[in-house]
């Protein structure tokens, strides 16, 4: 970041009240609720030049998710950490094979005509 009044390069950059000095604004901002407030503190080091924003949350609106493809990506992400802890190639080749042998039945299966017993 470029210093607006004397465009040196030292300037830095703080997130306040109550957070630590490593926290992101992006951060800062989630994880406050309604009617607090954030600082955003920016200091030149070469000029001594600092501003302080203050944002303040005067409304959180919330959008929830699908539950069904919550639960789905949930499942991927425990089928990808176990997969990811086999360390046996032989292993993985036949999971995988498994896989693709359950997933091609479940599609035959769907596919298939219904007999009407005509």
């Amino acid at each position: 970041m470029e210093c607006p009044d004397c465009g040196g390069s030292c300037v830095s950059q703080e997130i306040g009240p109550n957070q630590a000095p490593s926290t992101q604004l992006a951060d800062a901002i989630l994880d406050v609720e309604e009617g607090d407030h954030v600082v955003f503190t920016r200091q030149c080091w070469t000029c001594g030049w600092s501003e302080d924003r203050h944002i303040k949350v005067t409304a959180i609106e919330t959008d929830v998710g699908d539950p069904a493809i919550v639960e789905r990506q949930q499942r991927l992400s425990e089928l990808v950490d176990e997969l990811q802890q086999i360390d046996d190639d032989e292993t993985l080749k036949a999971a995988l094979r498994d896989v693709r042998r359950r997933r091609q039945s479940t599609d035959n299966a769907t596919t298939e005509p219904e007999e009407d017993g005509v």
